[in-house]
């Protein structure tokens, strides 16, 4: 059985505390081209150009798409808010904290023919202890939507855990005209810390092996799939915008180089664990620098987007969604 962990200090549980819900702010390079739905080396999937045609998974041999009956008919998301919401105007209900969307990818992969019938139970702020037991009231551990029929699941956790917020917080310490403070020099002060608790969190043995163990044990046939955290800054400075100018050159690029190390951390505990990782990627910029109608994340999240401040746009989950169905 899995025992639930204690929780760590950083990281957020309402959309409220933006800072500590905006993790990725500094915590994400941008996608790399790529042509068709593919699995790359490193877990990544590369979706085509999604901009115009995001709403239905794209065909590819052997997804989900090209089977006419469910072969998941069973699936169960697991995770934080990353997973959890899209669009805020449209609610699928549940726990009012949770903040789940319609239009999350949890919800926009359900509609493909093979798969069968959906259990939501991601919550925004989830950390792993959350898996386990109970969030706050009213919001029951999320294992407890697994059993033995289960036969999908998908995962987006850990992030909450490494301490997002402590990292944002510390990056974005005098980006502000009216922010009287110096900026931080973030890759000495939390370095090593954050590289110690990727390890700790993610690394063998640690604890998401034991969550991977928890959901083998409670759905032992079920394939599961983890999902990356899709980028909100773009990769080069020359696809940057007002918002990433504001940060100094030495915290964005030590902030990119702690996105890449969660994210290969993601990949490398699935794959240890005889499972798999998702990244949806693009030849296009999709980060939150790039216009309203074609990024995946945004930065400060209300209109156009309507999404969660540092959190993926509806097109962003669309994008998650079909790269799920081309893995799988």
């Amino acid at each position: 059985m899995f025992t639930p962990l204690p929780r760590r200090s950083a990281g957020a549980r309402t959309l409220t505390t933006t800072l500590a819900l905006a993790a990725s702010l500094a915590l994400a390079a941008a996608p790399v081209a790529a042509a068709q739905s593919t699995t790359q080396t490193d877990g990544t999937i590369a979706v085509g150009s999604l901009g115009s045609t995001a709403g239905t998974p794209l065909p590819a041999s052997g997804s989900l798409g090209s089977l006419a009956q469910p072969a998941y008919a069973d699936y169960v998301a697991l995770g934080d808010l990353y997973a959890a919401l899209g669009d805020s105007r449209e609610s699928a209900g549940g726990p009012a904290a949770c903040n789940r969307s319609l239009a999350n990818y949890p919800n926009l992969l359900d509609p493909n023919p093979a798969v069968g019938d959906l259990t939501d139970a991601t919550c925004g702020g989830a950390q792993i202890p959350d898996l386990a037991g109970s969030q706050s009231a009213g919001v029951p551990p999320q294992f407890d939507a697994l059993n033995s029929t289960t036969d999908l699941v998908t995962l987006s956790i850990g992030g909450n855990d490494v301490g997002f917020g402590t990292i944002v917080g510390c990056i974005t310490q005098g980006a502000l005209p009216t922010d009287p403070r110096a900026p931080r020099d973030c890759r000495a002060e939390l370095g090593g810390t954050v590289a110690s608790d990727i390890t700790e969190i993610f690394g063998d043995g640690g604890e998401i092996d034991e969550v991977y163990a928890a959901i083998g044990e409670a759905a032992p046939g079920a394939t599961v799939v983890a999902t990356q955290y899709m980028p909100l800054m773009p990769e080069s400075d020359e696809d940057g915008c007002a918002f990433t100018d504001a940060l100094t050159e030495g915290n964005l690029q030590w902030a990119r180089e702690v996105a890449e190390a969660i994210n290969d951390a993601v990949d490398d505990a699935a794959q240890r664990n005889g499972h798999i990782s998702v990244l949806p990627t693009d030849e296009v910029d999709r980060s939150a620098c790039a216009p309203a109608d074609q990024r995946w994340t945004d930065f400060l999240g209300g209109a156009p987007t309507y999404a969660a401040g540092m959190h993926p746009t509806a097109l962003g989950q669309q994008a998650m969604a079909d790269a799920i169905a081309a893995a799988i």
